[in-house]
């Protein structure tokens, strides 16, 4: 069955609609805050969940059952940066949460009031707490837990997290390269596109657009 929703009671806000073939969970419990805009979004998925204060950049994708609620502070998504599958974005007042352009968040990764730099990978399940700067380039592997500022380039590994070695340019690189990729996939489950982007075991060979 196909729900369509709109011109709900005023009890409930719903922020997106769209034609989908489940109920739609991009919705506010309340009016009290602000409809984020989505238009420029690459993908939202139907079961993520963005509230509040949200600031979406173009070709930013946002997967399946992410949560980013901006209900006590701003939350910004830079052009070309993913949160992917069950990632969580919050933010304390007066600590807005800020991602730049061409950033990774990897599946079921929390940020929390953090401000992630240009080109940066924060890997599955890793952590970064309030206050933290993470600096272009970088990647935080899986399941670190990053309590202070990262420089630039730095591959961060381990609980706490600390540098192991720095980043080459070439690995830079591929981390924009990786974001871009995924905008491309991230226009094909919107329904807008039919490169996938990546490609393994003949998988997708046959929607190519090149």
């Amino acid at each position: 069955m196909i729900f369509w929703f709109c011109n709900q009671p005023q009890s409930l806000e719903f922020l997106q609609c769209s034609w989908v073939p489940y109920s739609y969970s991009i919705v506010s419990t309340a009016s009290y805050w602000p409809s984020p805009d989505f238009s420029q979004a690459a993908f939202v998925a139907a079961n993520a969940v963005v509230i509040g204060s949200v600031n979406i950049s173009a070709g930013a994708s946002i997967w399946y059952g992410a949560v980013i609620r901006g209900d006590v502070e701003r939350i910004d998504i830079g052009k070309c940066t993913n949160i992917q599958d069950g990632a969580i974005l919050h933010a304390d007042p007066g600590l807005p949460t800020i991602l730049e352009d061409h950033v990774t968040v990897g599946h079921r990764a929390v940020v929390h009031s953090a401000y992630i730099e240009r080109g940066s990978l924060i890997g599955i399940g890793a952590v970064i707490l309030d206050g933290v700067r993470v600096g272009t380039g970088s990647i935080i592997g899986a399941g670190a837990v990053v309590t202070k500022d990262i420089p630039p380039l730095s591959l961060v590994v381990g609980v706490p997290g600390k540098v192991l070695r720095q980043i080459t340019d070439s690995e830079a690189a591929e981390l924009i390269e990786h974001a871009q990729r995924y905008q491309k996939l991230a226009l094909v489950h919107a329904g807008k596109g039919s490169d996938i982007g990546f490609y393994s075991l003949g998988v997708g060979e046959a929607t190519n657009d090149q």
